[in-house]
């Protein structure tokens, strides 16, 4: 068994879209704030060492031709600022010998550049001493004094709680403000979001509230522009399917009453048979349920085709292709000579020997069939029927012209609907579906049928323009 992968929530997207950004965002915020509160500490406490370097520096004498120091407690006490600090120091002369302070404090290593910052031969380092962490000052100081000549070197060292100290409260600083920040945009977020997908939740529960048969318009419940397309969209789709349906219900309908009435009579015709003894009776019940069944069969036909062409005209990506309209034609005519001839009707063919347009041609021939077939059938003995195709202005014109009843000319736009028959045709069998399925046929082609009154045969004259192809 297949599970169905659950839907991803918009929700959840949305505020981790923002959220993950702004959360990486406040974080390297956070870094690159204690980052500069360690540099802004370094540099502060380093210019402190310097100047306790300095200050040792100064006391710096030249006693018997050697190099002394003397460091008053008083000194040193000013070097301790506050109480969370150990400071040391040590002096090395010339010659390489510590002659005062802290002998065992660590050496500068080879590679320490000097310090640009400061106008003093002076280099920071950092190092381990007595197990703790401290930060160094080797400050050179020239001599040159009653014959000690050379670089002393002066060694101040403080540990880093002090710096530390002051690189947490920097680092607590950026914490508070940028975590306020982060919070606060997270949590507008977080309430936006929940406002924007308001209205799509009441729109959701409005479509799983809706009947299945209701198809009105959706109410215009999104308030924003961007949204609108969508909504539009939907009422526009609803609309179209209102129409589909309508239309279906209604062809449905007529098709159930066309074909109900065949089927009567067909029964009627088996009653009759199954009543009679007579093999007279049984061979005219045959026959008449022969033709009913051909009257039957030619509506189904008919209705398939409609059936089809409204599949069609749903289907935006039309495949037309180049077709000879008049071969069609000629084709259409000849096969319908012996019906012509049974009613001794003069059926005829003039025009141009080819014509070339886009359509399909299994389309075109249920067109030419259809308008052949009707003036077939609507004039009477001993009449004519002309198919004619002409060219014209980039256009051709197809035309078929006969001597039957004709249509009125307020009664063009009903004779084109399906299931509609004229009051003039008489007792002649049919569905009303003929000119129906022309007025597709052409829609399909993106043209239509004129029904005319035929000026030289006194019937119906039908003429549909076709665009040639180049």
């Amino acid at each position: 068994m297949k599970w169905l992968k659950a839907p991803r929530s918009l929700f959840n997207q949305l505020l981790l879209f923002f959220g993950l950004p702004l959360l990486m965002l406040g974080g390297i915020s956070i870094y690159t704030h204690y980052f500069s509160a360690m540099s802004a500490a370094t540099l502060a406490y380093d210019r402190t060492l310097l100047a306790s370097a300095r200050t040792v520096a100064e006391r710096l004498v030249v006693r018997n031709q050697r190099l002394e120091v003397d460091v008053p407690y008083v000194v040193l006490d000013s070097f301790e600022r506050n109480m969370n600090d150990q400071l040391y120091y040590q002096v090395i002369s010339p010659e390489g010998q510590s002659i005062s302070g802290y002998h065992d404090l660590p050496k500068m290593p080879e590679y320490i550049p000097r310090s640009n910052l400061y106008p003093a031969l002076v280099h920071f380092y950092d190092a381990q001493y007595r197990g703790r962490p401290i930060r160094v000052a080797a400050l050179f100081q020239p001599v040159n004094e009653s014959g000690v000549m050379g670089m002393a070197t002066i060694v101040v060292a403080e540990t880093l709680e002090s710096r530390r100290y002051l690189a947490r409260q920097m680092l607590l600083a950026a914490l508070l403000s940028q975590g306020t920040v982060v919070v606060l945009t997270l949590i507008l977020a977080y309430v936006l979001l929940k406002k924007v997908l308001k209205p799509m939740r009441k729109l959701s529960g409005m479509m799983l509230r809706r009947d299945p048969g209701e198809l009105t318009p959706l109410p215009m419940v999104l308030p924003w522009s961007e949204m609108q397309p969508l909504l539009l969209a939907f009422n526009r789709y609803i609309e179209r399917l209102r129409v589909m349906v309508a239309r279906q219900e209604r062809f449905s309908a007529d098709a159930s009453h066309q074909l109900r009435t065949p089927l009567t009579v067909l029964k009627t015709q088996v009653s009759v048979a199954l009543a009679s003894d007579r093999p007279e009776q049984w061979r005219e019940s045959l026959e008449g349920m022969s033709h009913t069944l051909d009257s039957t069969i030619a509506l189904t036909d008919r209705l398939l085709h409609l059936s089809r062409l409204k599949a069609h005209e749903r289907d935006a990506d039309r495949q037309l292709q180049p077709v000879d309209l008049a071969q069609l034609l000629r084709d259409a005519c000849f096969s319908r000579l012996p019906q012509a001839r049974s009613k001794q009707i003069d059926l005829g063919y003039e025009g141009v020997e080819q014509c070339r347009i886009a359509g399909e041609a299994l389309l075109l021939t249920e067109l030419c069939a259809n308008l052949l077939d009707n003036a077939l059938k609507y004039t009477p003995p001993q009449g004519i029927v002309t198919a004619r195709l002409l060219i014209e202005e980039q256009q051709g014109i197809l035309e078929i012209e006969d001597s039957g009843p004709g249509i009125a000319a307020e009664q063009t736009q009903v004779a084109l609907q399906p299931f509609h028959r004229l009051d003039n045709v008489g007792a002649q069998p049919g569905a009303g579906l003929g000119l129906a399925l022309v007025k597709d046929i052409t829609h399909y082609h993106r043209t239509r049928p004129e029904l005319l009154a035929s000026p030289q045969l006194g019937g119906l004259l039908v003429r549909v323009r076709f665009t040639l192809l180049p």
